[in-house]
């Protein structure tokens, strides 16, 4: 035998052992991608979780905001006080009749109770909400209005997860019809 024949087959040999993968290598390496794609889901569900949040906490301001509008529209009637657990008033449909300053903050009031929440405790639609034709657009919602010392205080609140857990909004405004 030649001795570069013989060397050429203690190369081939060296270099037949380093091909491929070892069945280690490639189970690590399954286990890298799988927490790994574990984590991306992870990082999906909490993004999800965060993105709902921030809609409930906007609807909810939006909310707020829209009775402080209707309280700064009609100055010189008393909007309070307005329990988290009142059940929208029955009120004069202020677009279809003529309304006096109270009837608007009842009709106001009765809109605003219907948009934070139109189901009562056994989840059916209060009539007046049915009437106006408005679904309430938070999970366990209730909202409040109170006065202090020409200061309104109006409170949203909702259910912001599956447990019940709920998480709230308070707005405040002076009022100078005092």
């Amino acid at each position: 035998m030649n001795p570069t024949a013989s060397k050429k087959l203690i190369v081939n040999v060296k270099h037949s052992r380093q091909l491929g993968f070892s069945l280690v290598e490639v189970l690590v390496a399954v286990l890298i991608v799988g927490v790994g794609i574990l984590g991306v889901a992870g990082l999906q569900v909490v993004s999800l979780q965060q993105n709902r949040s921030a809609l409930l906490r906007a609807e909810a301001l939006q909310i707020g905001n829209d009775i402080l509008d209707r309280m700064r529209a009609n100055p010189l009637t008393d909007y309070a006080p307005v329990a988290l657990d009142d059940a929208p008033p029955d009120a004069t449909n202020c677009v279809t009749n003529a309304c006096d300053r109270s009837a608007m903050a009842e009709y106001d009031i009765a809109q605003w109770k219907c948009s934070v929440n139109s189901n009562d405790d056994s989840d059916v639609p209060y009539e007046i909400c049915t009437s106006f034709g408005i679904a309430g657009s938070l999970p366990g919602g209730a909202a409040s209005i109170s006065k202090s010392n020409g200061v309104h205080e109006v409170i949203v609140e909702w259910a912001s997860d599956r447990a019940g857990k709920k998480s709230a909004i308070t707005l405040r405004t002076r009022t100078d019809n005092d």
